[in-house]
């Protein structure tokens, strides 16, 4: 029951090729949530919307570059009208480009107070929206801290070094 609270967003985009944008996203909320299709549509509509994206509903997944087929992805997760979202490396298979359209979203989702689990290496993201960073290394957390002691004064010098790598 739980799964039903989580929404999903991966490095890959996952969308159906065969189906539209507005299909993609409609496709769960009308045979998982058992919405009527106006419903869902109108809530679909509602979250292209706030992905920058509904002049896009009637598009194929490979007419969108990345970095839309990456928020549509999103718009997607969320019409499952989730309580928790977790992210694994969302902008990793992007382009540098279509990196700030993806996060600017997962920003935005976090100051409107959606609980985010997100792995990446975007640190500028983390510094921005996480109120916790947790560093792990081989499988093992290694610091965990607020973003403003992990970037100014981390205590471990795993974290120290991986710092001085991407900073």
């Amino acid at each position: 029951r739980i799964r039903e609270k989580v929404g999903m967003v991966f490095q890959s985009f996952n969308l159906f090729p065969h189906l539209t944008v507005l299909d993609n996203i409609t496709l769960a909320p009308i045979n998982v949530l058992k919405k009527s299709k106006e419903e869902a549509v109108d809530m679909a509509r509602a979250l292209l919307e706030k992905v920058g994206l509904l002049d896009k509903e009637k598009a194929w997944p490979e007419q969108l570059s990345g970095g839309q087929q990456q928020r549509v992805a999103i718009a997607r997760a969320l019409a499952m009208n989730p309580k928790v979202m977790l992210f694994d490396e969302p902008t990793s298979a992007l382009d540098p480009e279509m990196i700030k359209e993806v996060l600017d979203v997962m920003t935005d989702l976090a100051h409107e107070g959606m609980t985010m689990l997100v792995v990446s290496h975007e640190m500028g993201f983390a510094r921005a929206a996480a109120n916790r960073i947790i560093f792990m290394d081989a499988g093992q957390i290694v610091e965990e801290a607020p973003p403003d002691t992990f970037f100014t004064s981390p205590r471990e010098e795993r974290t120290r070094r991986f710092l001085e790598h991407i900073l």
